[in-house]
């Protein structure tokens, strides 16, 4: 009867193994082993060193100094704000920023081309975009206001002028100044 075919394979020395990679490593390598020695020479000659080792020593004194710096309420503050200003950037669609964007550099182009009449500029403004966009600024300002409002002093809460009502006002007077303008200056384009 036939006997089965054995299989023998040697061990494996892994450390050998290792030992015989790190040993052809430098000449395999060697022009990145060169290039690393270059670097760190670079970053001593610069004393990057000296300041990581400045850095790491004081680390105790320097997250005492945050640590202190963060029990303040300006400190507070300004995590919440950050922390609030991440939330928003998050919501952001980014196709409104994209149109923002265009908005923008269509109004640069626009700039070289004759300005548009008071009647193009209110009628704009009567779009059902202009009228989505002026919903948005005007809830803004109300909770601008409401904020506001609520962080005034007792003394001042029964006087209540909207935001958006001075707001409106200087436009209104930037757009008709700048028409009366356009209209009667003695330069022609």
């Amino acid at each position: 009867m036939a006997e089965p075919i054995r299989n023998y394979t040697s061990k494996r020395d892994v450390r050998e193994e290792l030992r015989q990679k790190v040993e052809e490593a430098p000449l395999d390598h060697a022009q990145a082993v060169l290039s690393a020695y270059e670097l760190l020479q670079k970053a001593q000659d610069h004393g990057v060193f000296d300041r990581l080792r400045g850095l790491i020593g004081a680390r105790d004194t320097l997250i005492g100094k945050i640590s202190e710096y963060a029990n303040t309420p300006e400190g507070v503050r300004i995590l919440r704000n950050g922390l609030a200003a991440a939330r928003l950037l998050g919501e952001i669609n980014p196709d409104l920023l994209d149109a923002v964007g265009k908005a923008i550099a269509g109004s640069r182009q626009a700039r070289s081309e004759r300005p548009a009449s008071m009647l193009r500029i209110v009628q704009r403004l009567t779009s059902p975009d202009s009228r989505r966009a002026l919903a948005l600024l005007a809830g803004l300002t109300e909770s601008i206001g409401r904020v506001e409002a609520e962080n005034a002093a007792p003394s001042q809460r029964g006087i209540r002028v909207p935001v958006v009502v001075p707001v409106i006002a200087i436009a209104a007077i930037a757009v008709f100044a700048s028409y009366w303008v356009g209209k009667n200056s003695s330069i022609q384009p």
